[in-house]
């Protein structure tokens, strides 16, 4: 039970992490995760935490690297092959082999072996952590692809380097012979394993798909065995298992590259399963390293007081060695693919993003414990040091890539909010068009337009004055009509406690809705003298049950509440109207809260109720006219395939939610 409350307030910090982000979007994610792991440090159940990184390594790094691989295009792969091989393994190589001799000449009281051991750490990259920080520009397209390649093979390069390098300070000997064999075994012995494993899994899936039981529960359950297949299969014959699940996934990734329109369910169901896994547990290993963090510190501190600053040295010198390594490689030993006039600028961008992340991480936890008299050789010290160089690698990325990567002056496109915003107006105007069922347009155009105020959050304040505003509004020209005699005195007297009753149901607290339930379920069950209605009305929301409710009511005197609705309906979108003209800085939020809800009342209680099949017409209508704008954008070339891609998976998934709720619309 404590092991399982320990994995959920661990969930729990992820998403809180994550929802901090995105109010603090200039901070690196991984950042943040750790900051949230040493403040969970400071409960009873996180305190001296350390955990296993053997569980580690196959929980948490296996899936991550099979889908990074299942995601990679096999198109570019192939296209940047002697790409991969010259950063993955050569770059590498030389890095673990240059800066370790560096680091040992500059700090003789650490072990060559260690200094290396080091190193091989902090090669591995991780592309998906900078991709974010990213401005979208075309001109760094391929860039990006040769990093997220480079990404999935020099883990596993980084794998081999450590182990070696680790064999050594263990057994104080190194052979370059053994070592390159053992290198080439691992390496080679690993792709074979994983793609044998794949191609199984693939053959399976093939089959299930031709025989119709494809279904997603059964495809994705098999597939999320595959990585931790791989990896134990290859652990067990002593070759790279981090290698196997790369290989793993790329066979999976070729499978999805031949569905194309098969099993588009599956896919889709695929797609956003595995981007939830990556993303809740690239925060879990942030997060734990923030929990041990504390612990790891403390424990230096006991044994070697004062020299945080000299790891810290170590950690910034690990940094700068690695980083004018690899921008001199990027610069003359990356082919591009295609003619670049910015070269520095594209070897820049490649060396700031080189930042260390997951995989480092989970390198530096599966260090064994060493017991040795001095700082260097003490296995927090080492974890401490990498941690330095992730911190580094992940604040100069997130500074200097948005630099690099911005568009020049005159150069921006409009954001991608701009064109959704301008894709959903393009539809709501093309279902307003239609004059001949009010009762469906509003339904559809309300459910348009709340999209384009779904980010923002509403100023209670100002919603309630302007609720203060309407209502007087109505309140006003009601009393108007009823000294015209328009209106009879129980006609007046009933709607303004209609209007009373409204105020409540506009605020909706818990407490309100509760009362107003049992209100409206007392009253309509006297009225009718029907428990089953009175039932009825409790479960229905108060919104609707007190139209309902007044609508009987009137009913009951042998009046009608429609022409009062309507009366009062025009004062309150002409008092609207005057305040958005004269009040400039009304927020777009607030009014639409406002008028929806009047508009809501207004098409209950004066319009016919809604046919299902007019609704389903508009909706397609409404969609019909997003793809088109999205067609015309393409066609005059005023927008990228990229940004089209991202608008027409909005109307995909906006389509699919109106499937799967449309009983929802029609009873709103």
């Amino acid at each position: 039970m404590e092991n399982t409350f320990f994995l959920l307030i661990i969930l729990i910090a992820v998403v809180a992490a994550v929802i901090m982000h995105h109010h603090l979007n200039r901070v690196p994610l991984p950042i943040i995760f750790i900051v949230v792991g040493i403040l969970l440090a400071l409960l009873p159940l996180y305190h001296h935490y350390i955990f296993n990184p053997n569980l580690f390594l196959f929980f948490i790094v296996a899936p991550l690297l099979y889908n990074e691989a299942q995601s990679a295009s096999r198109y570019w792969i192939g296209r940047g092959a002697i790409n991969i091989f010259s950063l993955s393994i050569m770059l590498v190589i030389a890095t673990v082999i240059i800066v370790g001799s560096a680091l040992h000449l500059l700090f003789p009281f650490l072990p060559l072996a260690l200094a290396i051991a080091l190193c091989a750490i902090v090669t591995p990259t991780d592309a998906s952590a900078v991709s974010a920080f990213a401005q979208p520009n075309p001109n760094f397209q391929v860039p990006f692809t040769i990093m997220q390649n480079e990404s999935l093979f020099n883990d596993a390069s980084g794998f081999v380097a450590f182990d070696l390098s680790l064999l050594a300070f263990t057994t104080g000997s190194f052979s370059a012979n053994r070592a390159v064999g053992v290198f080439a075994l691992e390496f080679i012995g690993g792709l074979i394993t994983g793609a044998i494993i794949g191609a199984l899994f693939l053959s399976i899936r093939r089959e299930l798909i031709q025989a119709g039981d494809d279904t997603p529960f059964v495809m994705i359950t098999l597939e999320l065995l595959v990585p931790f297949l791989a990896y134990f299969v290859a652990e067990r014959l002593t070759l790279s298992g981090i290698l196997a699940v790369v290989a793993a996934g790329l066979f999976q990734g070729m499978e999805n590259d031949s569905l194309q329109l098969v099993s588009s369910r599956v896919q889709l169901v695929r797609s956003n399963i595995w981007g939830i896994v990556q993303e809740a547990l690239t925060g879990v290993v942030f997060v734990l390293l923030g929990v041990s963090l504390p612990t790891i510190m403390e424990q230096i501190i006991s044994k070697h007081p004062g020299l945080l600053g000299l790891l810290i040295l170590i950690g910034i010198v690990l940094y700068v060695l690695k980083f004018a390594i690899r921008l001199l490689w990027s610069r003359f030993l990356v082919w591009m693919h295609i003619s670049s006039n910015h070269r520095w600028q594209d070897a820049w961008l490649m060396a700031v993003s080189g930042a260390s992340g997951t995989i480092s991480l989970s390198l530096a936890f599966l260090l064994p414990t060493i017991n040795g008299r001095d700082l260097t050789t003490d296995r927090n010290a080492l974890i401490f040091v990498v941690t330095v160089v992730i911190l580094i690698s992940l604040t100069v990325a997130a500074i200097a890539v948005p630099i690099i990567t911005k568009m020049p002056t005159g150069t921006q496109t409009k954001p991608m909010s701009q064109w959704t915003r301008e894709m959903i107006m393009t539809a709501m105007n093309k279902v307003r068009s239609s004059k001949d069922a009010q009762a469906e347009t509003h339904i559809v155009v309300d459910a348009l337009s709340q999209q384009l105020h779904q980010n923002n959050r509403p100023h209670r304040r100002e919603q309630r004055r302007l609720f203060e505003l309407t209502d007087a509004a109505e309140r006003e020209v009601i009393n108007r009509k009823h000294d015209q005699g328009d209106f009879s005195d129980d006609e007046t007297y009933y709607y303004l406690r209609f209007l009373d009753l409204t105020k409540f149901t506009f605020n909706n607290t818990v407490w309100q809705n509760l009362w107003l339930r049992v209100r409206f379920g007392v009253h309509s069950s006297r009225l009718s003298r029907d428990l089953k209605f009175g039932e009825e009305m409790f479960f229905t929301t108060p919104l609707i049950a007190e139209q309902f409710y007044w609508q009987r009511q009137f009913h009951a005197h042998g009046e009608d509440i429609r022409p009062l609705e309507e009366v009062g309906y025009q004062a309150v979108m002409h008092a609207l109207k005057q305040e958005r003209h004269q009040h400039g800085e009304v927020t777009t939020v607030e009014l639409h809260d406002v008028q929806r809800f009047y508009r809501e009342r207004h098409r209950r209680m004066n319009m016919p109720d809604p046919v299902p099949q007019v609704v389903y017409q508009l909706f397609l209508t409404a969609f019909h006219a997003e793809y088109e704008f999205v067609q015309n954008a393409l066609d005059k070339g005023t927008i990228d395939v990229e940004t089209a891609e991202s608008l027409q998976q909005h109307i995909i998934f906006d389509e699919m939610a109106y499937i799967q709720n449309n009983a929802a619309f029609i009873k709103q």
